[in-house]
């Protein structure tokens, strides 16, 4: 299933109960000492995927936190381990997820960068607490950075619009399947100069006008006080991709997009069953039965970020029509020839069609049309999240997160499968070291 960034700081609160309900075990001191650097180090790589740094506590936190990440030890771990290793694979999630690039308002991005740092030290502060809890009972001593994380921190937030970062398994149903996979089908076709056709071309600029359709669907029915502009945005862009759909019929591009076809109609399929009743967009009662409101605009986002990348995709290919080494082809009507003769001959051969030639730019209508749409939909993108980030922010529940993991593969142990691969690493060391260039 999908996961969000969401999703991650909720799966973090149930992990941090389970490590609250647990006991240290006598001999786990010198691994819950590990744990706290891969933490660390873990930690600091979050703190550097999210959008910005607003806060001077987080900066703070970020050098507590350095001075805590040693290099990782490539010693064997001691059992038993601690749920602190939970916690640290689900703050890696996180930061797998934060790192990927999401078009959105400012007002997100800092809702999302407060967000972050506000449940970071929380967790920390919590994960401290039980650390020195359990180490005061075992009759250690806890470090200097344990006692000070375990201080006041603020309140974590967990707004709805932290929904903009997701991540698709690749096997997801639903749209977040189909989406996936038209993207993954749609950039294969367009993307290799020798085998972009028209048909991919157009069949990608007709998907992201539908796309756009479902995202306004979906937003004017889960936000009650969506603004005019957002509607209209999305609107006039996929007027727009409809429009670069259409090419003028002197201008060719054969081959075939077998593989973005059957995606396409796939997507397609996917959307209807959905979201649509015969011709016609479902009322919300129906449109919102099994997925609530939140969840299907945070999908209706995560369609349009697809789509603005296949846009940036098919805007390229029409420029390297238009300037590049073109492979459209012209009807031989529109090229003027400059002898009866040299006509003639052609006539006798029965060509109809030439390749354009490289100074007549023929595609070169088809490349405006194509970056005026991918402007309108780079605008239109962020309002979506706009209308998520009004609604109410959902009751977290901890039910089946195990189903959060499929579309992050993990080890179960980080640290154990770091150092593991260090040791074989090391049992190479005797075989004679290969001559390189620059010894």
């Amino acid at each position: 299933m999908a996961t969000s960034a969401l999703d991650l700081l909720i799966a973090l609160d149930a992990r941090l109960q389970d490590l609250e309900a647990t006991t240290m075990v006598p001999g786990s001191i010198e691994r819950v000492g590990q744990e706290w650097r891969a933490l660390a180090r873990t930690s600091l790589r979050l703190l550097d995927a999210r959008p910005r740094h607003p806060a001077d506590g987080a900066q703070r936190l970020g050098l507590l936190l350095a001075s805590m990440a040693d290099p990782a030890d490539i010693r064997p771990l001691p059992d038993p381990g601690t749920g602190l290793m939970a916690i640290t694979t689900t703050i890696g999630c996180l930061a797998e997820v934060m790192r990927i690039p999401t078009v959105t308002t400012p007002d997100t991005r800092e809702q999302a960068a407060d967000a972050i740092g506000s449940n970071l030290e929380s967790a920390f502060a919590r994960a401290a607490r039980w650390t020195q809890s359990a180490l005061d009972t075992l009759g250690a001593q806890p470090e200097p950075q344990i006692i000070r994380l375990a201080g006041p921190h603020p309140d974590p937030t967990k707004p709805v619009a932290l929904h903009a970062w997701r991540i698709i398994g690749p096997t997801d149903q639903g749209i977040d399947g189909a989406v996936a996979r038209w993207e993954t089908a749609a950039t294969g076709a367009i993307r290799n100069p020798r085998l972009v056709t028209q048909h991919a071309l157009q069949l990608a600029a007709a998907d992201i006008a539908l796309l756009c359709a479902a995202a306004n669907a979906i937003t004017e029915h889960a936000s009650e006080d969506q603004p005019a502009d957002a509607g209209t945005a999305l609107v006039a862009a996929g007027s727009a991709w409809r429009q670069t759909a259409r090419w003028p019929s002197h201008l060719r591009l054969g081959g075939r997009s077998t593989q973005l076809r059957h995606a396409s109609a796939e997507l397609r399929q996917t959307i209807d069953d959905a979201l649509r009743t015969g011709n016609e967009w479902k009322q919300p009662d129906e449109m919102f039965a099994q997925t609530p409101p939140e969840r299907l605009l945070a999908i209706a986002h995560s369609g349009l970020q697809s789509a603005l990348r296949v846009g940036h995709a098919v805007v390229a290919a029409l420029d390297g029509l238009t300037r590049g080494t073109s492979r459209a082809w012209l009807n031989a009507d529109q090229i003027p020839m400059p002898k009866h003769s040299v006509q003639k001959a052609l006539d006798s051969l029965r060509y109809d069609w030439w390749p354009d030639p490289a100074t007549f730019h023929s595609a070169e209508t088809v490349h405006h049309n194509a970056a005026e749409a991918l402007t309108k939909l780079t605008r239109a993108t962020p309002l979506t999240i706009e209308a998520l980030g009004r609604l109410s922010s959902p009751t977290p529940e901890a039910d089946n997160l195990e189903e959060l993991w499929e579309s992050v593969p993990l080890a179960l142990d980080p640290l154990r499968a770091a150092q593991n691969m260090a040791r074989k690493a090391a049992a190479f060391a005797a075989q004679p070291p290969a001559h390189t260039v620059g010894r």
